[in-house]
């Protein structure tokens, strides 16, 4: 038995952010094996809601199913989203969502990004996508992304928050909240044992996930990168860094269909 820990955005979606319907299968073929599965991610428990559950079968019992929404700040098991608790140690102050909102309703980024107001604990600008293949509005997002996350920064530094920024997204979080809190509080809850963990990311900040697996022991830890790019470099010789050809759910994708 193996433990799978996913991100969501960029992992099982395409870099449009729509879910690939493939990769949703094969994670079903791994869950009626009784592997143990976890999706961590930055979205919004709403978000998963609408488009990664309504694309489960409703014939499995997903109840073991551990998920973590924003980053760590609201957990739960199974795909309803109201027994999920939102830990109030992570909401960040109202005011300060109400600066980075206005910020982000600047005229240069019409068009480019937008707020989420699906986010409970954080104040978050995501992509607004344009057609597949349009290479200029996705290289317009993101300079816009890069553009917010400067601005996002000045308001996040002087209120003692920090920047997180995604594939598609901008989050301003508490210092102290990061996937590691998911992880952790997955781990708490199961026996990791001597299986292999396998962790899937596209971003830099996803490989604390990998990290935190082997502070709790975990001897048998494989991150697989499906982002963009150089992926992350450990000098843990316990942690096994492997790449995709694909990015984001095409490279999902291959690296599962090789695991079964």
């Amino acid at each position: 038995m193996a433990f799978y820990i996913f991100d969501v955005d960029g992992v099982l979606t395409d870099e449009h952010a729509r879910p690939s319907e493939e990769v949703l299968h094969i994670i079903e073929k791994l869950y009626k094996q009784n592997e143990q599965l976890a999706f961590i991610t930055g979205r919004s428990r709403q978000w998963l809601a609408e488009n990664i559950f309504t694309s489960l079968s409703e014939d499995l019992d997903w109840s073991s199913l551990y998920c973590v929404a924003e980053h760590g700040a609201i957990k739960g098991k199974g795909p309803d989203i109201h027994t999920w608790q939102l830990d109030p140690d992570f909401v960040i102050p109202d005011k300060v969502k109400d600066e980075l909102y206005k910020i982000s309703k600047k005229r240069e980024y019409k068009g480019l990004i937008e707020w989420d107001d699906t986010k409970e604990s954080m104040g978050t600008v995501e992509s607004v996508h344009g057609d597949p293949g349009d290479e200029e509005h996705l290289e317009k997002t993101r300079k816009a992304l890069k553009a917010y996350s400067e601005e996002a920064k000045e308001v996040a530094d002087k209120n003692n928050k920090k920047v997180v920024t995604s594939t598609y997204g901008v989050d301003v979080v508490p210092p102290d909240l990061s996937k590691k809190v998911g992880v952790q509080w997955v781990v708490d809850q199961v026996s990791l044992n001597d299986n292999p963990v396998n962790v899937f990311g596209d971003s830099q900040g996803d490989f604390i996930m990998a990290e935190t697996a082997r502070q709790y022991h975990a001897e048998d830890v494989t991150f697989f990168w499906v982002g963009d790019g150089d992926p992350p470099e450990t000098e843990d010789d316990q942690i096994t860094i492997k790449s995709s050809s694909e990015s984001f759910a095409g490279g999902t994708r291959e690296i599962l269909k090789s695991l079964l």
